[in-house]
């Protein structure tokens, strides 16, 4: 996926809405995307998990009416048992705050939530065409299948007045530098249409 320089292309990329949020965001076209309605209302779906069954437990957390997350998508070109992926949520603003601040805050708070945090996060705020960010780094361990993985993950907590989405990348270690490309062209590529 290295080659997806410009998430303009139509020819690589397809652009998804991403519920409730007054925004979109462009993929790549061999990923395969979810949104609540998909999960819930889709016979193609069902059967598509059946073949897949690694991403059960990414869409039981998308099943509730009141889920946060509102968008998945997946490279199923499965390494080692694991589709690289992409998520959305949409979560509050921090009004009051300066993206420092939110960025310092945001490192600690992932230190205490994620039990199975393996080495530092890095944080830093960044700039991307959609407004400011916070881009968090961490590897965290995780179950997939009862089998034990190291996965690597790069967040952007894009910041806005009225409200805020998280765009959570995951791979495996030995993929993330492959990955780092699409995935800065993905987060590159989300735009607000409200």
């Amino acid at each position: 996926m290295a080659g997806l320089a410009s998430v303009g292309s139509a020819a690589t990329t397809t652009r998804l809405t991403i519920p409730g949020a007054g925004a979109s965001i462009a993929v790549p076209l061999s990923w395969k995307s979810l949104d609540r309605r998909t999960v819930t209302n889709s016979a193609a779906f069902r059967r598509f998990l059946d073949d897949n069954p690694s991403l059960r437990p990414f869409v039981a957390q998308m099943t509730g009416a009141n889920s946060a997350i509102k968008l998945m998508a997946f490279d199923l070109g499965a390494s080692r048992g694991f589709a690289t992926n992409v998520n959305v949520v949409l979560t509050a603003p921090s009004p009051g705050l300066t993206p420092a601040q939110i960025a310092a805050i945001y490192g600690r708070e992932l230190k205490k939530q994620l039990t199975t945090l393996r080495g530092p996060v890095a944080t830093s705020v960044v700039t991307l065409p959609s407004g400011k960010a916070v881009r968090a780094s961490y590897k965290v361990d995780f179950v997939n299948a009862g089998k034990r993985l190291t996965v690597q993950t790069l967040q952007y907590l894009v910041l806005r007045p009225t409200k805020s989405l998280v765009v959570t990348f995951s791979t495996l270690p030995a993929e993330a530098r492959k990955r780092n490309g699409t995935f800065t062209a993905v987060a590159r590529s989300l735009r607000f249409t409200s």
